[in-house]
């Protein structure tokens, strides 16, 4: 194989061309990185803010507290006096109604008390009609309460209403309409003890909240006042105030308002802890914003104000507040305005932005 070597030194005209060309190559590069430079200088960066369009509602005050729901009317039930049982409705989340047998125990033995005290009942109330008739004849008067002790009459009386009363206890009927709840299995046949508790009867068709109120603000609540309520679901339901405690903890400082509210559909249960707003008054002004605007800044209240595609700041002063409002008299602030609400805290006066509005 042949190979020849070329020798650039032998031709100077195109060394120096080649130069040319790559001084020229290099000046290009150099020229499209300073325009790429200067280009990426030149592009402004906007910062996303939320904005509100605010109105001038009246700002509302409420009291806000939480409580714990309780039925309208709760009983246990108990049977005052022992037996077997015949028949009962004594079910978890069986409704009954007013008057209703929620428990029936064997009436037998009881019904023969029953007899056995009017025989008696009856005997004693012969003998007493015999010696107050010879007590007329002999005495003139008699003295009705003494004769009939001294003839056991007295006592044969309260016998035969006891023995009455413990066969209308063998009997327990529901006295309000209601739920019941029960912890443990009850059969028919089975021996009760008087005073066993078995369970609870209760009913929610109208339940009471009670909340704790601060004492320096118990003063504002009247009965009859609507309280905004809502559940752990966050479904809202409106009751009224009922009652209102005559006494204040001494450790707490706080004292109860005591609240009322419809549950005819049951989805309020005992113990569900719930959310209550008490509306105690209200302050009209020029314009309502949200509380959320606000900024502070060397000292000085301030928000921004959406103006074109820019944020200007405006200093105001609150004349009332409550959690989510204030109310402000501003002059060049009017209900319409579009007030920066979220993403404004390290924006500067005058600064372009991109505006994002809220809902």
């Amino acid at each position: 194989m042949c190979t020849t070597k070329f020798n650039i030194k032998k031709y100077p005209m195109l060394k120096t061309m080649m130069v040319l060309m790559l001084a020229s190559t290099m000046a290009c590069i150099s020229d499209t990185s300073d325009e790429k430079k200067e280009a990426s200088e030149d592009i402004e960066i906007k910062p996303e803010v939320v904005f509100s369009i605010v109105d001038s509602e009246p700002l509302q005050f409420f009291i806000e507290s939480r409580g714990v729901v309780e039925p309208i009317q709760k009983t246990v039930i108990s049977p005052r006096t022992s037996g077997y049982v015949e028949e009962h409705q004594l079910i978890p989340g069986q409704r009954v109604n007013k008057g209703q047998v929620i428990l029936q125990l064997d009436q037998e033995e009881a019904k023969l008390a029953v007899k056995e005290a009017y025989n008696n009942y009856l005997k004693f109330k012969s003998e007493y009609e015999v010696t107050a008739r010879s007590q007329r004849s002999f005495e003139g008067e008699v003295n009705e309460e003494l004769t009939k002790i001294n003839t056991g009459f007295a006592n044969a009386e309260v016998s035969y209403e006891k023995a009455k009363l413990n066969l209308k206890y063998t009997t327990i009927t529901a006295p309000f309409d209601g739920t019941i709840s029960i912890q443990e299995v009850i059969s028919n046949g089975a021996f009760l003890g008087a005073g066993k508790e078995l369970g609870t009867l209760t009913n929610t068709k109208k339940v009471r909240i009670r909340f704790d109120v601060l004492e320096s603000e118990i003063a504002q609540l009247e009965t009859g006042m609507k309280v905004d309520l809502t559940a752990p679901s966050g479904a809202e339901y409106q009751g009224s105030i009922v009652g209102i405690s005559p006494e204040i903890d001494i450790e707490s400082k706080t004292g109860q308002a005591i609240v009322e509210v419809n549950n005819a559909d049951g989805a309020l249960k005992t113990g569900m802890t719930m959310e209550g707003r008490m509306y105690v008054r209200s302050v009209e002004g020029k314009v309502r914003i949200p509380r959320s605007s606000l900024l502070e800044r060397d000292g000085r209240t301030l928000i921004f104000r959406l103006k074109g595609d820019e944020a200007e700041w405006v200093y105001v002063e609150p004349v009332a507040m409550n959690t989510e409002y204030v109310i402000i008299n501003h002059e060049d602030i009017e209900a319409g305005d579009t007030l920066a609400i979220d993403k404004h805290f390290s924006i500067s006066h005058q600064q372009k932005i991109v505006p994002l509005m809220y809902n």
